[in-house]
């Protein structure tokens, strides 16, 4: 990479704003507080403070930047909170009740209050004949119904749209007829084939709603965020990260892809890593302030689930299979009679926080729990921009825990530390999903979030785990990972496995007009064709099961081989589908996995004095060292404490921390 050139990624967290800047042979981390309110305050202070702590003025940064990658919860926010814009639905008469549901209530109506479902009178026929068309008159009275109730963003999805979506065209345009977007009335308006075209209709809706629930959010956030950094220098798109492990220009960004997008970029920076450290068994896990998000890397894949939940509802949604646990370091830790220490799901969360925090909570929290036992300093935290307050943590250890179990409180807290890593333990052990032949025992587990590298060891041990692997960025991994993406286009077409449907011919146009797809949108973010690689996925579906699939990269549009033959072998059928999916990519500028920084001459060189330590054996001076001081393949023994700016890494007794070549902690357990 150019000396001159920098890269600036950011995640945005429900507690925290992290950003990873990498230029002039150097990376720097950034963590500021996320400000719920409007996430472009907490995006563009992250690039002041990156630019404060490289020495350069903020506009001085953009100028010299050549990719900004932005992660955002704004999707998540706004499921959470339901806090989005007010959706029409239009669908095939009949189903205004069920919306496609064939067994039970679709979770779906979460998101659309129920008189803004309205049918229509049309017909496409199960081999994608249209038998009826909409009717002008009637669609008009539905919108005009739809508008006058509220109705902000109106989603069209009809029954076997997936087949011919000639009937969705057609209400576009009749409604573009009434309401032409020069019009201060015009109607934002969301086709369901436009999302997926997956054959399941229940499927299909939710997705289109879900996507055009998310919409406006982002809309708003992300353009502004753009108007930001262009307005001080900026000259390229903002990119946009995907939970597919992509990124896109805004007006490229679909907006349920966004969802998940921090915990699946955090993901993405383990596969990456796990490839270069050569791991094949990785379990990261992400430890943030209410939760921590987990994930298994299996033979140097990410274990990922096809359509995964959001809020309950079924969606057409590619992404990581990440399992999240309420358990971060706000969680809150109570005592339950006789002998039980239970932790989380509640969550004190950064208001009012942990105790230490000085900020009215009054509940013990893993944070009180590392704090009295001194694997954190009070003076250091969040590099020293907050005081953490021990005796607000005794008071609370105290009353909460230590009282109710009849003991001191240093005991008291070694039995909430023990109960925080025997927890999450359990969760992993019964949720986290394991393929056939694949366990945790002799893997390695990625440590990364503010809390992660406190509990790692114990939670290691608990799972016997062979190792520890702490990364450099450890404290701001999810924002590394984004660093790590390109530029990313997919495309999908739909066919029914029937006799001729997808033969070689065939699937060689549908090829040739989905590249020609890809190379206009390519063109369009600033690449030419030559700089554009594909692949081809072909997934076999019985109705939303998937049977079989196979992947093989495209060049010059041809069909590959492999394919040609995994689709001969593939049984023909009324209910069976294949989904035909391109992937395209252009690279863009991404920091160098190299270690960063000035290191010491030794290790005597990143020590920085003691602290007294609580260990399940009786109280310990440890040592303490600066983490991106530590020489490239030094060694420290334990008991140890090992701190960035904005992380902590317990070794405990009997244990090493290893430097690797290019920065990342090891703890053989």
């Amino acid at each position: 990479m150019d000396a001159q050139v920098y890269t600036i990624d950011i995640d945005t967290g429900g507690t925290f704003t992290d950003g990873y800047i990498f230029g002039s042979g150097r990376g720097t981390s950034v963590k500021v507080e996320t400000t719920p309110h409007d996430l472009t305050v907490c995006f563009f202070s992250c690039i002041e403070e990156g630019a404060r702590q490289l020495g350069l003025e903020t506009q001085a940064l953009l100028e010299q930047t050549r990719v900004v990658r932005f992660s955002s919860t704004i999707a998540t926010n706004t499921a959470v909170q339901l806090s989005g814009p007010k959706l029409g639905v239009i669908v095939t008469q009949g189903f205004e009740d069920t919306l496609y549901a064939t067994q039970a209530e679709n979770p779906v109506t979460a998101f659309v209050p129920p008189n803004l479902v309205i049918g229509i009178s049309e017909e496409t026929s199960s081999n994608g004949e249209v038998v009826r068309p909409p009717d002008a008159d009637e669609v008009d009275a539905r919108v005009r119904f739809l508008l006058e109730n509220g109705a902000r963003m109106i989603v069209v999805s009809l029954w076997n749209a997936h087949l011919n979506p000639a009937n969705e065209k057609q209400i576009k345009k009749i409604i573009d007829t009434s309401y032409p977007r020069h019009y201060l009335g015009a109607v934002p308006l969301l086709l369901s084939h436009q999302v997926s075209r997956v054959p399941d209709p229940e499927m299909r809706t939710n997705t289109a709603v879900v996507n055009a629930y998310f919409h406006r959010g982002l809309v708003n956030s992300l353009y502004k965020a753009e108007d930001q950094i262009r307005q001080q220098g900026y000259r390229f798109p903002l990119l946009i990260v995907s939970a597919d492990y992509g990124v896109t220009r805004v007006a490229k960004t679909r907006a349920i892809s966004t969802y998940q997008s921090g915990p699946a970029a955090g993901v993405r920076g383990a596969y990456i890593l796990a490839k270069t450290a050569g791991h094949d068994r990785v379990l990261s896990i992400d430890v943030g302030g209410t939760t921590s998000d987990v994930a298994l890397i299996s033979k140097g894949n990410p274990v990922t689930a096809n359509y995964l939940p959001i809020n309950g509802v079924r969606v057409a949604q590619r992404i990581p299979h990440i399992v999240s646990f309420g358990l971060g370091g706000g969680s809150i830790i109570r005592f339950k009679p006789p002998r039980e220490i239970m932790v989380g799901p509640e969550s004190q969360g950064a208001v009012p926080g942990p105790a230490a925090f000085g900020l009215g909570g009054s509940e013990v929290t893993p944070t009180d729990v590392w704090l009295l036992l001194g694997y954190l300093a009070s003076d250091q935290y969040l590099g020293g921009r907050k005081r953490l307050d021990v005796k607000r943590s005794l008071d609370a250890v105290q009353h909460r825990l230590a009282e109710p179990m009849g003991v001191d409180p240093i005991p008291a807290a070694l039995a909430a530390k023990d109960a925080i890593e025997a927890e999450l333990a359990r969760h992993i052990g019964e949720q986290v999903p394991m393929p056939n032949g694949v366990s945790l025992e002799g893997a390695t587990l990625y440590a990364f979030g503010g809390g992660a590298g406190l509990l790692a060891a114990g939670l290691a041990k608990k799972l016997d785990m062979a190792r520890v692997y702490v990364p450099a960025v450890a404290s701001v991994f999810s924002a590394f990972g984004a660093s790590t993406l390109d530029v990313t286009h997919v495309y999908e077409e739909m066919r029914q496995l029937l006799k001729g449907s997808v033969a070689p011919e065939v699937l060689r146009k549908v090829i040739a007009e989905l590249m020609a797809r890809a190379s206009r949108d390519m063109q369009g973010e600033g690449f030419t064709e030559e700089a554009m690689s594909c692949a081809l996925e072909i997934e076999c579906l019985a109705g939303t099961e998937e049977i079989a699939s196979a992947m093989a990269p495209v060049t010059d549009g041809r069909l590959p081989v492999e394919l040609e033959r995994f689709v001969s072998s593939l049984p023909m059928g009324d209910h069976q589908y294949v989904i035909i999916r391109l992937t395209a990519t252009c690279p863009v500028p991404h920091p160098d996995l190299t270690a960063t920084g000035e290191r010491a001459g030794d290790t005597t060189g990143a020590r920085f004095g003691t602290r007294r330590i609580q260990l399940t054996l009786g109280e310990s001076e440890a040592s303490v060292y600066r983490f991106d001081r530590l020489p490239l393949g030094s060694e420290v023994q334990g008991p140890a404490i090992v701190e960035g700016e904005y992380t902590s890494v317990l070794v405990p007794d009997k244990t090493a921390f290893l430097i690797d070549s290019i920065g990342n902690g090891v703890i053989e357990v």
